[in-house]
């Protein structure tokens, strides 16, 4: 099977990134390489068989894989939170499905957010707005077909991605959906396979940033990049409904 290098992004994940460096090293098919980017940590991470690359400062999710990515020799990238915990098939399930089609660029399987329900099986963006397709459902929904991959834990094929795998300026949040939309324009497939493989406890860090603020700005971000790719409409009533960061909106809409 086609060799894969695996990136998973730590600020003091602490038992949280071991826990999910052991499902990585559990795998059936075990990765080529693994590296953790620890991306300013205030303690550095130390991680047991896996390459580590340090930043005293946090370059936001998408600054920190970037880097990371500039590392990758493998024909695969795998990118894992380090707040996962994979099962033991989830990688060689995502790379007999990319062998298969050449054309397909990025997969991810089902993830759980506990024992019975869905964390995320892909992105939605059927009413306008962009979310995780089937969160808090129970595990076994009939589910629609995903629009775009989650950044959580998929695989990618380099040769699809170029130099980079996300836009910088993003920083953190909604960088996986303008990264799904980046894709498609350009002509690759993508896909969720239908198996709960990985378990997703949760956003652990993101109290170290605005997140509010960002995931606000960068949805109207996307939008206004990728036409046709989320509604400013639907986004502007949602944000009326949930509370939404005013100056997020200004700055994903005029920024």
């Amino acid at each position: 099977m086609t060799p894969v290098d695996a990136i998973v992004l730590d600020i003091d994940g602490g038992a949280m990134l071991d826990a999910c460096l052991a499902s990585l090293r559990a795998q059936t098919q075990a990765p080529a390489r693994v590296i953790v980017f620890d991306n300013g940590s205030a303690t550095p991470t130390r991680a047991h068989g896996a390459e580590v690359i340090r930043s005293e400062t946090n370059l936001g999710f998408t600054g920190g894989v970037n880097a990371a990515f500039a590392r990758v020799t493998a024909p695969y990238v795998a990118l894992v939170n380090n707040d996962v915990v994979l099962d033991d098939g989830w990688l060689a399930t995502l790379v007999a499905a990319m062998d298969a089609d050449p054309k397909l660029a990025a997969a991810q399987t089902i993830i759980r957010g506990d024992a019975q329900t869905i964390d995320g099986a892909g992105i939605d963006i059927s009413d306008g707005t962009f979310r995780q397709l089937g969160h808090g459902l129970p595990l076994g929904t009939n589910l629609p077909e995903a629009w775009g991959v989650s950044a959580t834990a998929a695989l990618y094929r380099v040769a699809a991605l170029g130099d980079r795998v996300f836009d910088e300026r993003f920083f953190a949040y909604y960088e996986d959906v303008e990264l799904s939309a980046r894709l498609r324009e350009g002509g690759w497939n993508l896909r969720v396979i239908a198996e709960a493989k990985a378990t997703h406890r949760g956003s652990q860090s993101s109290s170290r940033v605005d997140a509010k603020y960002l995931r606000t700005r960068n949805r109207y971000r996307v939008a206004r990049m990728h036409r046709g790719t989320g509604s400013i409409a639907a986004l502007l009533w949602e944000d009326v409904k949930r509370g939404g960061s005013l100056r997020g909106v200004i700055a994903g809409l005029f920024g």
